[in-house]
């Protein structure tokens, strides 16, 4: 098993711990968990890599060790743009320049997916394990979803 050193950064109001695994030398990997998970159910995955990656994986807000969002810190809510933001931030404190690896399950696959999509030149590669993403819909639709 593979040891992990934990860290904290403050998106927008809120505490995230972040799950960091390996080299700080080595290609970085971020790893977005589901709804259901932490950072840390990464464990048998980090394992199982072949090749050196430094992996970092965030506790999205309210989940593992990071904050619950709170009223007065203008975050008491979990939307997606809430997780797409917080996620900005981390690829900001982490790797400023360039383009990075996303590997997301379900909810977090969704947020890379998302991610991607609108911040293509922030994203070399994205992985997908079981995010079914959003419902078919206009686009005129959208921002009342994201609502």
């Amino acid at each position: 098993m593979k040891d992990s050193r934990s860290e904290f950064v403050d998106a927008r109001g809120v505490r995230l711990h972040v799950r960091h695994w390996g080299n700080p030398d080595a290609p970085m990997l971020f790893m977005l968990h589901g709804w259901m998970d932490v950072a840390a159910s990464f464990q048998f995955v980090v394992d199982a890599l072949a090749g050196d990656w430094q992996v970092l994986a965030p506790d999205t807000r309210g989940f593992g060790l990071s904050d619950w969002p709170v009223a007065k810190q203008g975050g008491s809510h979990y939307y997606f743009h809430d997780y797409l933001a917080d996620l900005d931030v981390l690829l900001d404190h982490y790797a400023p320049h360039g383009e990075v690896n996303l590997v997301g399950h379900s909810m977090g696959a969704n947020v890379s997916l998302l991610y991607a999509g609108g911040r293509p030149a922030r994203v070399r590669r994205v992985v997908d394990l079981e995010g079914f993403g959003l419902a078919a819909a206009r686009a005129s639709q959208a921002p009342g979803r994201i609502t």
